[in-house]
């Protein structure tokens, strides 16, 4: 047979065997293989049975050699040939056995299963060669037919011939023809058996095959959704597994890959974006829609990091989200608003993926929210500006396990490129600002600044034209000479040294200098020189900039002379006299020699102003002033403090203090008496010039020692001050000296001051009320009266406090709380039968009318305490309408629209205006307790009280006299026509409770004339 037909007949075979079905090719392959399986497994074991007979027939071989050897020895010894023949009939009957004989040393056989051969001696080549060989076991022929082994007979140690038995192989041989068989009859069970089972095998598997291909086919059309159902942990299970697994895989790898083309798409368009836009705000927000847009996120935004910590949220895809309008994010990891991606991502600068966010611990605070908007996972990406992380894009998906390497990947570049925005947005910054800067650099050479440049060795390279204003110099007689040639001489050459030594260490210095003009002039400049450097440090240039500051300096000493001089008298200010005062304190102290402060006020001055103008006012201060230094020595000192007020100090007095307060005293008695003298005042209003006044003036003097530093200076002036005070109260144009008596008043003062200002916070203050009635005894009313009961000093009487808080402005407080007191108090007895139509009093101050407000707050305290305003009744003095009276009666009115009505208090006492009178809404007068007091004895009262009676008839006003304390006082009252009273006689003032209670019970305390002047209204 030719290789041709051999090739033709091997490729028909493949063809038949490997060509048809699985099923087929898996029959003929499993038994196939099998068949060849079993030959090779029946031929191994057949290979091991033969080698395992070999090898026991080789065993058995030398084992009965050796035994031969062991037991003819001592017979060879003894060379007892009969023996050995004994010997060797036990082994004569072996099955198998060829020959055994014993050889001695010399080569003669000594016996041997044949017995022809005793007594022979060997020649062969096998036994010479055994002779000459070592006393060992030799195998001296084996094969399949035969086994030939010699074994050395020993005497002890002695080496006195050999054994040899030779046997022969036919019962093994026979064994191994008897397993052939077996072996053949088993490959052919095995074979069929193989057969059928791989039939069998094969129907079961290609029926799964077969399902396997149908939906490769489908996935072949398009179809990934199509999966195999084939369970099993066999191989076509495993495959259907593995097949369905790659079909997962598939479906991820595609949907990957169009999110990684949706990012690609979003990148694109967002480096379009990044290139045209140049406002960061919309860059960003643009940014996170086209994200949002193309990947289907459910939120991207940009936040921000601020500097207490906090992320701020700068743009967003959806900036109405529920979650971003809620969402607070910190980088502090202590807090739990700084362990989300936002926070960790700024905080680390690096990307932050959280793939399952609600699971995830340290996503805690904000997972409600994200349940909520259906978001799973959630990454955070750093966002760089100048190398520092300076906020993040985070981005939110509804899927879980969204963020793979590769998507992650993509936004770390997408983030980069934004990054790489940001920086170019600093960098078009700092362009403009270079660009800004460039041309404020040439302005500013040109601006009105002096500007030279020089090179190290001081010599001018360029300067500006308001140099050459300012020096005088042209650019051209300036350029290539030295920067000294502007020196004045008038500064030392230390002050060049410790410039230069400031430029050489600090590369600049600026300060006051005095430079020489072209023309000789010296002026004042302020300079500031700067030292410029290249990279290695070494200065190239030198920049001056200068301004003449000649106005400035003048226009300093001018504001020196404003701020320590008055800009009226020109006499020393205040400032200046402190500063005069302490060095004549210090001077005191050391030549232990008196001073004095005397401090003046101008009597009536005010009028002078009112009467004349305040242009001839001004002249007569200037001329106290003048008069005030002719009445003094140069070393001493006149100020004017403001106003009408001077201060003159006088230094080296005597040391003893009588002598210097005597000599304190004539210098007072001088002035007194100079500014007593007439003075000529001219005015000079409209341009017009006015006649001469002649105006008389006198001034209240009060002064005080000093010896040292015992007393400060603010102590001093309040001491002269408290002196002037006492000379007013004496009668003006007089003089007083400080006593200590005068401290003690002043300190009392200020203390009941201090106390009155907590009064209303300690509850100190209270009203009592004293009853109003008619002409038959029935209340009518009643006035609410001020009592103070400090803690410490016990009840106050309001003619020692009322003044003070008139004076110091605490009234203001103290009245409206009375007033709200009393309206409360009213509202309390509209509760009442007894009290529900008595009329209250309350008094209110000149200070509290005069406020602005004064309506309104009136109005406010009815509307809050709910008090019927037809029984409040508002007690005023005269002194009230003395000032600004147009204004005091348009408020009155505007109170009386309200229903609120006005008593005037005191009637007869102070400047009364019957044609101011007639102007204002009074309800009632009330006749002062002055006039009821004396008026059974003294006609002159009497004439007033029924005067004020008459008036009040007239104007249709009723009257009230307040103070009646005795029967005699109201029976001539009533006379005169009186129809209300208030006084002891009908009741003192008690507290709240106790008046009411006295009302309630109908009891009325009625104070005898003795004790009628105990008590305090």
């Amino acid at each position: 047979m030719d290789i041709k037909t051999t090739a033709h007949n091997r490729g028909k075979m493949q063809r038949i065997l490997f060509s048809g079905s699985i099923r087929h090719q898996l029959a003929w392959s499993f038994g196939g293989v099998a068949l060849v399986m079993m030959i090779g497994l029946a031929g191994l074991l057949f290979e091991l049975q033969r080698n395992f007979l070999y090898s026991a027939a080789m065993q058995q071989s030398k084992s009965l050699t050796t035994s031969l050897a062991n037991s003819s020895s001592s017979w060879v010894l003894a060379n007892d040939i009969a023996g050995l023949k004994e010997v060797l009939q036990g082994f004569v009957d072996l099955p198998d056995l060829e020959r055994a004989y014993i050889l001695s040393l010399s080569g003669e056989v000594l016996s041997s299963s044949r017995p022809d051969e005793a007594g022979l001696f060997v020649t062969d080549a096998q036994n010479q060669k055994l002779l000459s060989a070592p006393p060992q076991t030799q195998v001296l022929l084996a094969n399949t037919r035969q086994i030939d082994v010699a074994a050395p007979v020993m005497a002890g140690l002695r080496h006195v011939g050999w054994a040899r038995i030779e046997m022969t192989m036919n019962g093994v041989n026979a064994n191994l023809r008897s397993v052939v068989t077996m072996g053949v009859n088993f490959i052919v069970f095995a074979a069929l058996t193989v057969l059928t089972a791989a039939i069998l095998l094969a129907r079961r598997l290609t029926r799964r095959l077969h399902h396997l291909m149908r939906v490769a086919a489908e996935v072949e059309k398009g179809s990934l959704n199509v999966r195999a159902h084939i369970s099993g942990n066999d191989e076509v299970g495993i495959l259907a597994h593995g097949f369905n697994q790659m079909l997962d895989a598939l479906c991820n790898s595609e949907r990957q890959r169009e999110r990684i083309n949706h990012l690609y798409a979003a990148w694109t368009q967002s480096a379009d974006i990044i290139v045209r836009e140049s406002d960061e705000v919309k860059l960003l927000n643009e940014v996170c829609r086209i994200i949002a847009d193309h990947v289907a996120f459910k939120l991207v935004w940009v936040g921000m990091l601020e500097p207490d910590g906090w992320v701020r949220t700068v743009a967003a895809s959806h900036p109405d989200s529920p979650l971003l309008l809620n969402i607070k994010v910190s980088v502090d990891e202590t807090l739990p608003e700084g362990r989300g991606p936002m926070g960790t991502a700024i905080r680390e600068g690096v990307p932050k993926i959280f793939n399952n966010f609600l699971n995830e611990p340290s996503t805690k605070p904000w997972q409600p929210m994200a349940a909520a908007e259906n978001i799973n996972a959630s990454a955070a990406f750093p966002l760089m500006r100048g190398g520092h992380c300076i906020g993040a894009i985070a981005v939110y998906s509804a899927e879980q396990d969204y963020f793979t390497p590769d998507l992650i990947d993509l936004m770390r570049g997408l983030t980069e490129d934004l990054s790489y925005a940001l920086d170019n947005f600093d960098r078009e910054k700092l362009r403009l600002k270079a660009e800004h800067e460039l041309r404020i650099a040439a302005a500013a050479f040109e601006s009105q600044e002096g500007i030279l440049v020089t090179d190290a060795d001081n010599n001018i390279l360029r300067v500006n034209k308001s140099f050459t204003q300012l020096t005088g110099y042209s650019a051209d007689e300036v350029i290539g000479k030295s920067a000294g040639i502007l020196k004045s001489g008038r500064q030392a050459p230390e002050f060049y040294a410790a410039m230069w030594e400031s430029i050489n260490r600090d590369k600049y210095w600026q300060g006051e200098i005095w430079n020489k003009r072209k023309n000789g002039n010296i002026y004042p400049e302020w300079l500031c020189i700067t030292a410029i450097t290249n990279p290695e440090g070494a200065v190239t240039n030198y920049v001056g900039t200068f301004t003449d500051i000649s106005q400035r300096k003048a226009d300093e000493e001018r504001i020196k002379d404003l701020a320590y001089y008055d800009s009226l008298t020109k006499l020393p200010n205040r400032t200046l006299l402190f500063d005069r005062l302490n060095l004549a304190l210090n001077a005191s102290n050391r030549n232990k020699t008196h001073g004095a402060l005397m401090f003046l006020d101008l009597d009536n001055f005010k009028t002078l102003n009112d009467t004349l103008g305040h242009d001839r006012g001004d002249q007569l201060l200037i001329e106290v002033g003048r008069r005030l230094q002719s009445c003094v020595r140069e070393v001493d000192t006149v100020a004017r403090l403001g106003g009408d007020e001077f201060v003159v100090m006088l230094e080296c007095l005597d040391e003893q203090e009588i002598e210097a307060a005597v000599q304190a005293h004539t210098v007072a008695e001088k002035i007194r008496s100079n500014l007593a003298e007439f003075y000529l005042l001219k005015s000079n209003i409209d341009n017009k010039l006015q006649p001469f006044v002649e105006h008389y003036s006198t001034g209240s003097i009060g002064f005080v020692l000093f010896l040292g530093h015992e007393t400060s200076s603010e102590e001093l002036l309040k001491r002269a001050d408290l002196a002037m005070y006492q000379a007013k109260q004496a009668g003006r144009n007089v003089i007083r000296a400080f006593i200590p008596e005068m401290q003690e008043a002043l300190n009392l003062r200020a203390s009941l001051e201090t106390d009155l200002r907590n009064a209303l916070d300690r509850g100190e203050l209270s009203l009592h009320y004293q009853v109003q009635v008619d002409t038959s005894g029935r209340p009518v009313g009643a006035e609410a009266l001020i009592r103070w009961n400090q803690a410490e000093r016990g009840m106050i009487s309001p003619a020692e406090f009322i003044p003070l808080a008139e004076e110091t402005g605490l009234i203001l407080s103290i009245g409206y709380w009375i007033l709200k007191q009393g309206c409360e108090t009213l509202v309390d007895w509209a509760k009442h039968p007894e009290t529900r139509e008595l009329k209250l009093a309350v008094n209110i101050s000149s200070r509290q009318l005069s406020q602005a407000d004064f309506v309104e707050r009136v109005c406010a305290m009815l509307a809050e305490t709910g008090a019927n305003p037809a029984l409040l009744k508002l007690e005023i003095t005269e002194s009230v309408i003395l000032d600004n009276v147009d204004d005091t009666i348009a408020k009155m009115h505007a109170v009386r629209d309200l229903g609120v009505n006005f008593s005037m208090d005191d009637f007869g006492t102070g400047y009364s205006s019957l044609s101011y009178l007639q102007k204002l809404p009074l309800e009632q007068l009330k006749i002062d307790q002055s006039f009821v007091r004396n008026m059974a004895f003294n006609n002159h009262d009497s004439a007033i009280i029924r005067t004020i009676l008459a008036l009040g008839k007239n104007l249709d006003i009723n009257v009230i006299a307040e103070g009646v304390e005795t029967t005699i006082q109201r029976e001539l009252l009533t006379r005169y026509g009186c129809q209300k009273f208030q006084g002891y006689l009908f009741g003192r003032p008690v507290p709240a409770d106790a008046f009411k209670q006295s009302l309630l019970v109908g009891q009325e305390k009625k104070p005898s004339m003795h004790n009628a002047l105990d008590g305090v209204q």
